[in-house]
């Protein structure tokens, strides 16, 4: 989105080939397409599928544009967190219409200014809401102010976000929950290529953790990162891998240096709580999960999932109804008397829930995976990636 607003040619980017990520790209480009027909289209329909973050960064830029537009979504999609960043826009002056006046996709959007340069956004469900604003705002006002409401949960992507931005010509600073921009976008004199994901990376300190041995590198990684997944590297020290920067990428390996009693919040890493839980589950841990209040507004509800898949897998994880989450494992798991084989793991067509999973086979024989195509959606190479491990 940014680069977008920057001016930059989308094509000339290293993009991921991960569905979200070629969604955005091609939706961005049909979006500018449209924009350079002289023929008047009453509104060109744009379909999202079920992905959040597509769906929230191109709602605030199609304001931006000259012609009208519908976004639409997939049924999960519906159920999806998007309304306080819709509110936000159309109390700003955003001309944004629910066709079914229920607060839901599909979305009419016309051509608008926000009236106000200072807005507010409750990030209680999403961080996303604030960074769809942001990357929007110095394309509308040279100075402007977002004021962060409610939960402040992952305001290390906000961060990032900003970080971005700043490689495009846009000042900032940070006051208590207000954000202040300065500037306008101007084209970088070299192409800012996106860094390697911390998040995928969390599933291979998951095997390294449950196999108890060997190393992995991690190609490109830098353990000094503007992601603050990269807190990843962190929490798995205490879990029996350690990380070691090398030229070439991150360099994992096991140590068995475990913490059986772990309390962890992910308030600012919530993408990986799935495989940092399945490693705790894995190696005999005792934990305390907290900051996961997000987790059921993914693409599956995935607090649900992973209780009830690691059931089956003989782990008890549950909610104790106080906002946390106990794994109340008491012993280190034999791992020579373990059979998954006949287990299935029901994903919920979740890329997350698949590879957070996946990695149980080494303790279990082998583990059936439901909707394992779902990995598409952020990693299309993970099942050729993990069978080379």
């Amino acid at each position: 989105m940014i680069y977008s607003y920057a001016g930059w040619d989308i094509a000339e980017l290293e993009i991921s080939t991960a569905d979200d990520s070629v969604l955005l790209q091609s939706i961005l480009l049909e979006i500018e397409e449209n924009e350079q027909q002289n023929s008047i289209i009453s509104s060109k329909e744009i379909y999202c599928k079920n992905a959040g973050t597509v769906a929230r960064f191109i709602l605030p830029y199609m304001l931006t544009k000259s012609k009208e537009y519908i976004l639409k979504g997939s049924d999960r999609m519906q159920k999806r967190p998007i309304i306080p960043l819709l509110n936000s826009l159309v109390k700003n002056g955003g001309k944004i219409k629910s066709i079914a006046n229920d607060n839901k996709l599909p979305f009419k959007i016309s051509s608008s200014k926000l009236n106000n340069k200072n807005i507010e956004i409750d990030i209680s469900e999403s961080s996303q809401f604030a960074s769809a604003i942001l990357m929007m705002l110095p394309s509308q006002y040279s100075s402007s102010n977002l004021l962060l409401k409610g939960d402040l949960s992952s305001m290390p992507y906000i961060i990032l976000t900003l970080e971005i931005m700043k490689l495009y010509g846009i000042d900032y600073k940070i006051n208590g929950r207000e954000i202040l921009l300065n500037g306008r976008y101007q084209k970088s004199k070299n192409i800012v290529n996106p860094e390697r994901d911390w998040s995928s990376a969390s599933y291979f300190y998951e095997l390294i953790a449950m196999k108890g041995k060997g190393e992995l590198l991690l190609r490109d990684l830098q353990l000094d990162s503007l992601q603050g997944d990269s807190q990843l590297a962190d929490v798995f020290s205490s879990l029996g891998v350690e990380s070691i920067q090398t030229e070439s990428g991150v360099l994992i390996k096991a140590n068995n240096k475990i913490n059986f009693n772990q309390n962890i919040d992910f308030n600012d890493i919530p993408d990986l709580a799935p495989a940092i839980i399945c490693s705790c589950a894995a190696i005999g841990v005792i934990g305390k999960f907290t900051g996961l209040q997000s987790l059921n507004l993914k693409e599956s509800r995935r607090m649900n999932v992973l209780c009830a898949e690691l059931d089956k897998l003989a782990y008890d994880l549950r909610d104790n109804g106080f906002g946390e989450y106990l794994l109340l494992n008491s012993c280190k798991v034999d791992k020579s008397i373990r059979d998954f084989s006949k287990i299935t793991i029901n994903t919920a067509n979740d890329h997350r829930m698949a590879m957070a999973f996946a990695p149980f086979a080494i303790i279990g024989s082998s583990i059936k995976i439901s909707d394992s195509e779902s990995v598409e959606k952020s990693f299309p190479d993970f099942w050729r990636e993990l069978c080379n491990c």
